[in-house]
């Protein structure tokens, strides 16, 4: 009798599992079936354009980069994917302006009027999207957007999304569709001024994605478009099988061919408009069949845009008459590169601008960080449109009073960062040495240091606000002056008065070592 029950419960066991692994099979069959539809996909994609609107001229003559020229090289691709009947989207990942005088004027407007025209289908938001303020961007850009802005991660702190999460584009001849999310990095708080980003909550990019996914990434091919770095990427790759395609920025670097990791395709285009990103592929039964991918180099052999050259000339017109103007010249060249001023070496650069910083308020020291120089001074003759591209930011100068061991711990969090990070501090007015990955300060100004004596430093409200991640400022320091005048401005003020800048100049501050 206990047999015969054993083998009864046995039985109902096995039809049940049949019932399922048949259900399972029909769910899967049918499913196929539907993803039956096969289509032809073209990304095209730039990232951290930064303001570099216009082509730029390197040493040997020669211009390059720019969205004059990658309009021309996305229409040559749009009419031929129109004539064998693919489909093209284009993207950029985040980062649209700060970098050049055409931001620092125009702040964002001109780079949202030229998206318009040359057909962006979305873009990402990038962390220096903020830069110009929170209002600036909901208020003035994304109403004139032609094209939608996407951050999955950002809320404010009632759990309502600031931004369009998604979207879907619907494929052709198809009842499927395409899911376009968007992604920012969680560390933008750090890296835009915090006022700008006031009672926002930025969220863990992977769990948000999954969330999307269960929610909406059913029967859709899966597109992120991200601005959290291409390492982050990476992971979010092998976290989030459901996505087929990652279009990345904020790490600014070129990835010349799609990285694949199991099933994820990932792309990046490098920064500052030098090259348009070019993803071709091929999908049948709702997966990646083939693929081929590159970076097309917008050089000398890409003609500009006529229509989107002369909306660049009519801007720069608007501006000329402040930024063309010569207020000085530089005798000796100062290097802005990321490697230079993002670095634990002093820059002379990098010094020269904490010079200034301290000189103007009166500080013993000056500190300011790499992030914040986003262009050089070549030899020759020195504009307000250069010392704008140098100074982009609306940064205020504050006089502080801070102990010297919290100053020691502010200089150890900078050597701890990886090189070219934007929170790499370059210092004027204090002696320092590096042993062990201790820091160790000799002199502040003309002061013997001591760890417990306070001395006045000159810093950015950005970087006394607890950009990047420079907590002890706002938490340890005294005698805090009101905001200053802008740094720009008194950079500007600086080439006014000496006119000329060279190297004997320079050694005369130690600014450069004699």
């Amino acid at each position: 009798m206990l047999n015969n029950s054993r083998w009864k419960i046995q039985k109902g066991f096995v039809v049940l599992f049949a019932l399922i692994a048949l259900f399972t099979l029909s769910s899967t069959i049918s499913w196929s079936k539907d993803l039956s539809c096969s289509f032809k996909l073209t990304i095209l994609y730039m990232n951290d354009t930064h303001g570099h609107y216009s082509s730029e001229q390197l040493k040997d003559g020669v211009y390059i980069g720019g969205f004059a020229k990658a309009m021309t090289a996305m229409e040559r691709v749009r009419k031929a994917n129109e004539s064998e009947g693919r489909m093209t989207l284009t993207f950029l990942a985040g980062d649209l302006f700060t970098g050049t005088a055409y931001s620092a004027v125009f702040k964002g407007s001109l780079g949202v009027k030229l998206m318009n025209v040359m057909g962006f289908s979305a873009m990402a938001v990038g962390n220096h999207e903020f830069d110009y303020g929170l209002q600036n961007l909901l208020r003035k850009l994304e109403p004139s957007m032609k094209f939608p802005l996407l951050s999955a991660n950002i809320s404010y702190g009632n759990g309502k999304p600031v931004f369009k999460p998604f979207v879907t584009k619907k494929i052709p001849n198809s009842k499927r569709k395409i899911l376009i999310l968007g992604l920012t990095t969680v560390k933008t708080p750090e890296l835009t001024h915090p006022r700008n980003v006031k009672n926002l909550v930025f969220e863990d990019p992977v769990k948000v994605a999954r969330e999307i996914l269960e929610k909406n990434g059913k029967d859709k091919f899966v597109i992120a478009l991200t601005h959290i770095g291409v390492d982050k990427d990476k992971k979010l790759a092998i976290l989030c099988p459901g996505i087929d395609v990652i279009v990345g920025g904020h790490s600014h670097t070129s990835v010349l061919e799609p990285l694949k990791l199991d099933k994820t395709l990932v792309c990046q285009a490098g920064a500052y408009s030098r090259y348009l990103g070019r993803l071709d592929i091929d999908i049948k039964d709702g997966q990646i069949e083939s693929y081929n991918g590159e970076l097309i180099k917008l050089d000398e052999n890409i003609p500009e845009d006529q229509q989107v050259a002369t909306i660049i000339d009519d801007y720069k017109r608007k501006m000329s008459p402040f930024f063309t103007e010569v207020i000085g010249s530089t005798k000796i060249n100062l290097d802005g590169s990321l490697s230079t001023v993002r670095s634990s070496s002093p820059s002379p650069l990098g010094v020269l601008v904490a010079y200034v910083m301290a000189d103007s308020v009166g500080a013993d020291a000056g500190l300011v960080n790499g992030g914040g120089i986003r262009d050089g001074l070549r030899i020759g003759p020195i504009t307000n449109g250069d010392i704008y591209a140098v100074l982009p930011f609306q940064n205020l100068i504050k006089k502080i009073a801070i102990k010297g061991s919290d100053l020691v711990t502010v200089l150890g969090h900078s050597m701890e960062l990886p090189s070219r990070s934007g929170g790499k501090l370059q210092t004027y007015g204090i002696k320092y040495e590096t042993s062990d990955h201790r820091i160790i300060i000799k002199q502040i100004g003309q002061k013997k240091f001591d760890p417990d004596e306070y001395y006045s430093i000159a810093v950015s409200d950005f970087l006394y606000a607890g950009g990047d991640g420079y907590i002890e400022f706002a938490s340890k320091a005294k005698n805090v002056s009101p905001d200053g005048l802008p740094l720009n401005q008194v950079f500007s003020d600086f080439v006014r008065k000496n006119k000329e800048i060279t190297e004997e100049r320079l050694r005369s501050l130690h600014i450069i070592k004699n």
